[in-house]
């Protein structure tokens, strides 16, 4: 678009790629920066819920192909919700969803297959080994990002995509508080053998379940089994695009009050993963052994620890030419429903800035548009997963 602006977007999670492909799909001019050296070049996450508004943010921000790849690389659907105890009784299951609207899609996709999907056609746009550091306002209303490498980049408009530590909120926003809740959240993930799917709960891998103490420890367990190949509909679709793990899997989470682990968070947060294996075996020693076996198979490069965090409500601000999406702006305890809130901020970010440079209308009106919309729709998002969380550590 000749004479539209240009976004620089930090951080390549979710939102930024699906912001990206919006903007670009219309013709603006958008550049990510990453700080890792490449996209799996760390833990990448594991099965995550894509609740219907991101389903439908995907649909309008992706080329139709890729859409549709991120539609056949998810896993196959579950028919419901599963509460257990820790002998594994089933205490509640969920099968009933009433009538749903067919574009009210729900996906469970793996975190790595789909930011390969969405990084797929964005070769000439995201930049690696970027680590953000500040930013400079620059006269006539625009930005300059500055990098770890000595590089910079001007834009119209700055955008943080880059999670829950933003850099850039950090600067933008100094009064805005993520807080650490006390729970410590170990993941991990079992390679769906023959001899783990014996083992894993009848209803695991029929949707989502979650085993609930009464102390408040919980272990959610979900499978991820692909709807079909990945590498398969890849050639279809993206011809190009190698996969670098498409194995099927049982995900566990567990979560438990920090100062019931018996070691420091401190030393909890910098242990590998076969330590931490270890620790997650010793937290649920009391509970059906089934568990510990499951956790016991799990791969160790997968098993990685972290506070459990949620963003504190800021008031709206002055708009200019620096904004956020996702856990930038709106972080919250898992709950199934952060990555869809994501992309849904990335969409709609991406409609507004299209919408004024087709429309004339200047790019700050556009923005402040879509963040008055995100801080209301976003920490409505934050209220819900702390509800849906109390269940669990009550």
């Amino acid at each position: 678009m000749t004479g539209g602006p240009r976004v620089v977007v930090v951080g390549s999670g979710l939102a930024g790629p699906c912001l990206a492909h919006g903007l670009r799909g219309a013709g603006i001019e958008v550049a990510v920066y990453e700080r890792d050296a490449g996209i799996a070049s760390r833990g990448q996450g594991y099965r995550i819920h894509i609740a219907p508004e991101g389903s439908r943010a995907l649909r309008r921000s992706l080329p139709d192909e890729l859409f549709r790849l991120a539609r056949a690389t998810a896993g196959k659907p579950g028919s419901g919700v599963t509460v257990y105890d820790p002998r594994l009784s089933v205490l509640n299951r969920v099968t009933d969803f009433g009538d749903a609207d067919p574009d009210d899609e729900h996906l469970s996709v793996d975190r790595l297959v789909l930011r390969e999907v969405m990084m797929h056609g964005l070769g000439d746009v995201v930049h690696y080994g970027k680590a953000f550091t500040r930013y400079e306002q620059l006269p006539g209303g625009r930005v300059r990002a500055h990098f770890d490498d000595g590089d910079s980049a001007d834009a119209d408009l700055l955008v943080a995509a880059d999670g829950s530590g933003s850099l850039v909120r950090q600067q933008f926003l100094p009064h805005a508080m993520v807080v650490d809740t006390g729970i410590a959240v170990v993941f991990g993930k079992a390679p769906l053998t023959d001899e783990v799917r014996a083992m894993v709960p009848e209803y695991a891998l029929d949707g989502f379940s979650t085993v609930v103490g009464d102390d408040g420890r919980f272990l959610p367990l979900a499978g991820m089994e692909f709807r079909t190949d990945p590498a398969e509909a890849a050639a279809e679709l993206a011809p190009g695009l190698r996969f670098r793990d498409t194995r099927d899997y049982v995900m566990w989470v567990l979560g438990v009050a920090v100062d019931r682990v018996g070691v420091p968070a401190s030393r909890l947060y910098a242990m590998d993963g076969r330590m931490l294996t270890d620790t997650v075996c010793g937290v649920i020693a009391d509970w059906h052994p089934t568990l510990g076996r499951i956790v016991e198979r799990s791969d160790p490069g997968t098993v990685k620890a972290s506070s459990m965090r949620t963003s504190v409500p800021v008031p709206a601000w002055e708009s200019g030419p620096v904004t956020l999406v996702g856990d930038a702006i709106h972080c919250m305890v898992p709950a199934g429903i952060g990555a869809a809130v994501a992309l849904r901020d990335a969409a709609e970010l991406a409609d507004r800035v299209v919408a004024a440079a087709r429309g004339g209308i200047p790019l700050v009106a556009a923005v402040h548009d879509y963040e008055a919309a995100m801080l209301r729709y976003g920490f409505a998002a934050v209220a819900a997963s702390q509800q849906v969380g109390r269940q669990f550590t009550q």
